[in-house]
């Protein structure tokens, strides 16, 4: 699955296009890497998304469907560092 629409399906942003501007100015990466919008993301992938005042990295633990509910969402994912920022 493309990194933008897995970061809008887990609830981590709004939409796929704010995903894929999160990607296109540097803000995403996936295992350590830069990552492309249209970048393809598996179980065991580490994904960091840096936000204006928070830096947040996860772990994905389960294939993500075509539709992920919000209770569902949260159990995809393993919170590995959540850093509040200035």
């Amino acid at each position: 699955m493309r990194v933008d629409l897995a970061l809008k399906r887990l609830l981590l942003v709004k939409s796929r296009s704010e995903g894929k501007e999160a990607c296109d100015v540097g803000a995403v990466q996936v295992n350590g890497k830069p990552a492309k919008a249209s970048q393809e993301v598996r179980v065991g992938d580490r994904i960091r998304v840096d936000y204006a005042h928070r830096t947040l990295e996860v772990e994905l633990l389960g294939d993500i469907g075509k539709n992920v509910s919000r209770a569902d969402a949260r159990a995809l994912y393993r919170v590995l560092r959540d850093e509040k920022g200035s």
